[in-house]
């Protein structure tokens, strides 16, 4: 799986380690991503998009990351990726179709792509907004 990683969020906050993870899982439940890794200093997670539903909600989606607690210096960092699998598989069936069918076909491969820029702008906002959510939540 290809990955393109954002740069590492970084917050400091007043709230104690049990605070923040509290605060982590439950944003992470109510969005419905899987928990992959916790312990004491870092949670990792992921989402996956093969799921049923709308694409329009995956379409914002983080793809995964991970939350890292600092306790000495009371921060967390938040680094999140998106992952290119849909779209690189999209394009190589485009591509195959376009082969064997029709090349008009492979004028769709260019609005995928731009489909792919927008989302890159869409789940840098979302990512965002998650580590804002985690940092002022009160559960």
């Amino acid at each position: 799986m290809i990955k393109i990683p954002y740069k590492k969020r970084m917050f400091s906050t007043d709230l104690s380690n049990t605070e923040l993870v509290k605060n982590i899982m439950f944003e992470l439940d109510k969005l419905g991503y899987d928990v992959i890794r916790e312990d004491r200093k870092s949670i990792e997670f992921k989402y996956n998009i093969w799921r049923f539903g709308s694409r329009t909600e995956t379409f914002r989606r983080v793809d995964g990351g991970i939350f890292e607690i600092n306790p000495e210096g009371g921060s967390l960092i938040f680094t999140f990726y998106i992952s290119l699998t849909f779209e690189i598989l999209l394009t190589g069936i485009i591509a195959l179709i376009g082969l064997f069918q029709d090349p008009f076909i492979l004028h769709f491969i260019v609005f995928i792509w731009l489909m792919f820029l927008f989302r890159v702008f869409a789940v840098r906002d979302t990512g965002m907004r998650m580590l804002v959510n985690v940092i002022k939540a009160t559960v």
